[in-house]
């Protein structure tokens, strides 16, 4: 009797407390990326750990660490609240984009990594434009995964890794408006020709008009955010 329960005993293995608050974080960023969880709204930790079957511990952890992403705001004796974006968050978001990529536009020239960048992003650029139908987006999520990797891999490409982490931090919070807002973010053929352009410059190796084109890009990007913005009373 006393080997059959030691046996039971090593069958179970208790759970990995880190994989729990791991899997509730993937679930609460994926319902705030896709807007399931809208800006402004108050977030119910005893709900959530209800919801997932989860300690309040998970829950808690996790909306720390989003909160350390800028996707949740903790405020003392009111609540957590999911983040929203202002005009003034949108411009610094882009203008912060816009100086690592153009570093990095500096690096991968400078490196002669250009063709290696063109091999990188020949798939992504292929898929946007296999998701485009004419002139307008037949798939847009499929477009708009290809365009950030389109640019992630700029980024990769200086091997600096704070650096890279600092550019995902801001991709996540440019990739919730992007994720409500869909196909009014962007033109399907203006963006596309923008890429071509970037691409363009690359293929001649020449940093200043690869930088011209992204900043042509980056900026007709923020100003249409900023257009939202005003259309929905100063918020996202």
């Amino acid at each position: 009797m006393l080997q059959n329960r030691e046996t039971l005993v090593e069958t179970y293995f208790p759970l990995d407390r880190t994989d729990l608050t791991e899997r509730t974080y993937a679930v609460l960023k994926d319902r705030i990326l896709t807007r399931r969880m809208e800006p402004g709204t108050r977030v119910s930790v005893p709900e959530i750990a209800a919801a997932l079957g989860v300690s309040r511990t998970p829950v808690t952890d996790s909306l720390k660490r989003l909160a350390t992403e800028g996707l949740v705001e903790i405020i003392p004796r009111r609540g957590t609240f999911v983040t929203g974006l202002s005009a003034s968050d949108v411009c610094e978001l882009f203008d912060i984009r816009l100086l690592i990529e153009s570093h990095a536009v500096d690096t991968i020239i400078g490196s002669g990594q250009a063709a290696e960048y063109l091999r990188a992003v020949s798939e992504p650029m292929a898929r946007m434009r296999q998701a485009m139908v004419e002139d307008d987006y037949g798939d847009y999520e499929t477009f708009v995964s290809g365009d950030r990797e389109l640019h992630m891999a700029m980024v990769e490409m200086t091997h600096n890794q704070r650096l890279l982490e600092i550019y995902t931090d801001l991709n996540v919070h440019i990739q919730v408006t992007r994720a409500h807002y869909l196909d009014s973010v962007e033109n399907a053929r203006q963006a596309n020709q923008e890429h071509e352009d970037i691409l363009a410059g690359f293929r001649d190796e020449s940093a200043e008009q690869v930088k011209s084109a992204l900043r042509s890009h980056v900026s007709n990007v923020k100003n249409r955010m900023l257009q939202l913005l005003a259309q929905h009373g100063g918020s996202l």
